[in-house]
């Protein structure tokens, strides 16, 4: 294996574990505050089980941590770096919005407004 290889292979595992739906409204969740399982599985719904999985995959990644307090675990946010590639990404999505409302729109003009 090459250096680099290792570090490509810890970037792809870091974008995996935010590559699904349910672990970014998580990632949203803790963005202010931790907070424990069930209250995770009560924003996000779904079973305890399978919230759970996912927070153990963002931890194992690096993207979330987690403490003890009696019976509960509650989970933070251990690397808002995180943050940042979301807004990039959302941003990028944002502009690519914008060019096509504007590609629409001058079609629409170049019919002479006829399209709707």
């Amino acid at each position: 294996m090459k250096p680099d290889d290792h570090l490509f292979l810890r970037i792809a595992d870091r974008l995996k574990a935010l590559s699904d739906p349910n672990r970014l409204k998580i990632l949203h969740a803790l963005e202010h505050h931790e907070m424990c399982v069930s209250e995770i599985r009560d924003l996000i719904g779904g079973s305890q089980a399978n919230v759970s999985k996912h927070l153990a995959r963002m931890r194992q990644s690096g993207l979330l941590e987690a403490r003890r307090e009696g019976t509960n675990v509650y989970y933070r946010v251990a690397d808002s770096t995180a943050f940042a590639v979301c807004r990039t990404v959302c941003d990028a999505l944002e502009s690519q919005a914008v060019t096509e409302r504007d590609a629409l729109a001058r079609g629409r003009a170049a019919a002479g407004g006829q399209i709707r």
